[in-house]
C-alpha cells in the first residue's frame, strides 16, 4: 500500500511516527511538503528531516483564488508516483471541493481520499453560523476570530460551512483523534462508517527506551514541568504566576519551561520582574529525547496550561501525572480526573495553583498517578494502537 500525504511540514516528532507506520506496516510513505517555510506550520514548530526513512517531496506552495494554500507540480507528482490513498489536512482540504477536476482526477486513477484533522475547533453544523458570527474559537495568538454580524460575513460563513459539508461528504475516510467527531461529521451527513477514531500518539517506543535508562534520575516532586511552543495559547504566563504563587507557600517549588517561540522574551521578562530567576528556568527547545526524558524525570507533576496534545503523552510515558484544562481534545482520554491527574478551571490563575496544591499536600499521589499515567499509555494509548487504528481506516479506502 502506498500513501501520500499533504503536509505543512516536517515536525520532528512526527516524523519517528511516519517512520514506523512504514516500517512496521508496510506502507510505502510519500510527504508533501512546502518548499521553504511553509505558511500553515505555527510559530515555534522544530522541523527536521535527520532520521527520516520516507520519501520527501518539497514542492512549491501558492495562494489559490480562493485565498488558501495549495501545492504546484502536485498532479504530476501523483502520476509518477501512483499512490494508492491521498491524506490532506487543512488547509489542502478544500482544493478538492473549489478545483472538482481534482477530484474527478483522483476517481479516473482509482486513489483514495482521507482527511486528517483534530476538530476541537469545528462546530456542528446547525450551530456553524452563530459558532463563526460570534467570534467562535482562538488562534495561537489567543485571538478569538472577529465576531461579525454584518450579512457579508454571515455570507462568507455560509460558504465556509457548505464548503466543509461538501469536503466531508467526498472524502472516502475521515480520520481523527476525538471520540466527538463520530457525531460532528454525522451533523455534516458523513455516515458513522467512514470515521476511524484513531487517538494521538508519539513514538511511545523510542520513549520508553530512555524511560529505561533513567530508571535512577531523582526527582524534585514539586517541581513543574511545561513541554512545548512558546506561543499565547500555551497560557504559559498562567502557569509563571501559579509557581510564583506556590514557592510563597512552598519553598521546594520549581518550574521548568522547555519550548520555544515567539513568547520566549516576553515570559522571560516576566520571570525576571518576579525575580524568580533562581526556580523558574526557560531551557529553549529541547528536541532529543533523551535529554527531554532526563529533565522529564527531574520534575515531578507535568502541567499543561493551555493548548497542547503530545507533550501529555510524553510526560505519561515518563511516569507524571498531569494537570491541565482544555487543550486540544487529546487530554479527554488520557487525563482521568483524580486518577492520573486533574483538571482545572481555564484562565484561572487561583484554580490552577489550587489544583497543583492537591498534589502538593499529598506527594505519595504524585508517584501514584503517575505509575497510573504510564499504565495507560502502555495499556491503551500508544504507538501501537494508534497506528493499528490508521491501519483500519486505510484498508476500509484501499479494498484491494
Amino acid at each position: 500500500m502506498k500513501l501520500m500525504l499533504l503536509a505543512g511540514g516536517l515536525p520532528h516528532y512526527y516524523n519517528l511516527v511516519l517512520n514506523k507506520l512504514q516500517r512496521d506496516f508496510n506502507v510505502e510513505i510519500n510527504v508533501v511538503v512546502p518548499k521553504g517555510n511553509g505558511a500553515t506550520l505555527g510559530a515555534g514548530v522544530f522541523e527536521s528531516t535527520n532520521g527520516i526513512e520516507f520519501k520527501v517531496h518539497f514542492q512549491e506552495e501558492y495562494t489559490t483564488y480562493y485565498g488558501k494554500k495549495f501545492f504546484k507540480g502536485l498532479r504530476d507528482l501523483i502520476r509518477k508516483e501512483k499512490p494508492d490513498i491521498l491524506m490532506v489536512s487543512w488547509p489542502y482540504q478544500v482544493s478538492f471541493v473549489f478545483y472538482p477536476l481534482w477530484y474527478l482526477f483522483l476517481k479516473w486513477n482509482k486513489i483514495g481520499l482521507i482527511s486528517k484533522e483534530i476538530p476541537f475547533q469545528v462546530p456542528h453544523y446547525e450551530q456553524a453560523i452563530t459558532y463563526y458570527t460570534e467570534g467562535g474559537g482562538i488562534t495561537e495568538n489567543n485571538q478569538s476570530h472577529q465576531k461579525n454580524n454584518a450579512w457579508t460575513a454571515q455570507v462568507k460563513y455560509v460558504i465556509v460551512r457548505e464548503t466543509r459539508k461538501i469536503f466531508s461528504r467526498l472524502v472516502d475516510a475521515h480520520i481523527n483523534y476525538l471520540e466527538e467527531a463520530r457525531n460532528l461529521h454525522a451533523s455534516y451527513g458523513v455516515s458513522a462508517n467512514k470515521v476511524f477514531i484513531t487517538a494521538n500518539s508519539p513514538d511511545t517506543d523510542e520513549i520508553f527506551k530512555h524511560e529505561a535508562a533513567l530508571q535512577n534520575v531523582t526527582s524534585n516532586p514539586y517541581r513543574l514541568l511545561h513541554v512545548g511552543r512558546l506561543v499565547k495559547w500555551k497560557q504559559v504566563d498562567l502557569l509563571i504566576n501559579a509557581a510564583i504563587e506556590l514557592r510563597k507557600k512552598y519553598a521546594l517549588t520549581e518550574l521548568t519551561i522547555v519550548g520555544d517561540g515567539p513568547e520566549m522574551e516576553h515570559l522571560r521578562a516576566q520571570i525576571n520582574e518576579a525575580g524568580a530567576q533562581d526556580y523558574i528556568q526557560l531551557t529553549g527547545g529541547v528536541y532529543e529525547m533523551g535529554e527531554l526524558g532526563r529533565i522529564t524525570c527531574e520534575a515531578g507533576i507535568y502541567v499543561l496550561a493551555g493548548m497542547g496534545g503530545l507533550s501529555i503523552n510524553e510526560a505519561m510515558c515518563f511516569g507524571k501525572p498531569v494537570i491541565c484544562s482544555v487543550a486540544d481534545g487529546t487530554e479527554k482520554r488520557l487525563v482521568r480526573e483524580g486518577f492520573n491527574g486533574y483538571y482545572f478551571e481555564s484562565g484561572s490563575v487561583s484554580s490552577l495553583v489550587s489544583t497543583i496544591e492537591k498534589l502538593f499536600l499529598d506527594p505519595a499521589k504524585i508517584q501514584l498517578m503517575g505509575q497510573r499515567s504510564k499504565e495507560i499509555i502502555q495499556e491503551e494509548i500508544n504507538i501501537h494502537t494508534v497506528l493499528g487504528n490508521y491501519m483500519e481506516a486505510f484498508k476500509f479506502v484501499h479494498k484491494g
